[in-house]
């Protein structure tokens, strides 16, 4: 094979790659926000972002809750870190991390 024909391989290659590592990377995004109504009995939550943008996510039991939390300890007013998927229309909790617990109204 010519060296030219080579790097041009190489860099097609390389394109193809970086590609798809922007697609799986995009699968698996971390967004943060505020939780504002709970479902538990559902395993859903509505978390609003920073811009006023709104998710309803959604869990199951291989969600992957870091520290001690656990679902329970979940509230309206909660700030999260969240890592979510997409399937069937619907975004799927992948990792959950309580940055700020929610403010008690006394």
């Amino acid at each position: 094979m010519k060296p030219r024909n080579f790097i041009v391989l190489a860099c097609a290659l390389c394109l193809v790659l970086s590609a798809g590592a922007i697609a799986v990377a995009d699968d698996n995004r971390p967004e943060k926000g505020k939780v504002i109504s709970i479902d538990k009995d559902a395993m859903s939550m509505v978390v609003q972002g920073d811009k006023n943008d709104q998710w309803n996510l959604y869990w199951t039991e291989s969600t992957k809750l870091e520290g001690d939390l656990t679902v329970q300890d979940l509230a309206v007013g909660d700030e999260i870190h969240f890592k979510y998927t997409e399937k069937e229309g619907k975004k799927w909790l992948t990792g959950l991390h309580r940055t700020e617990k929610a403010k008690d109204k006394d």
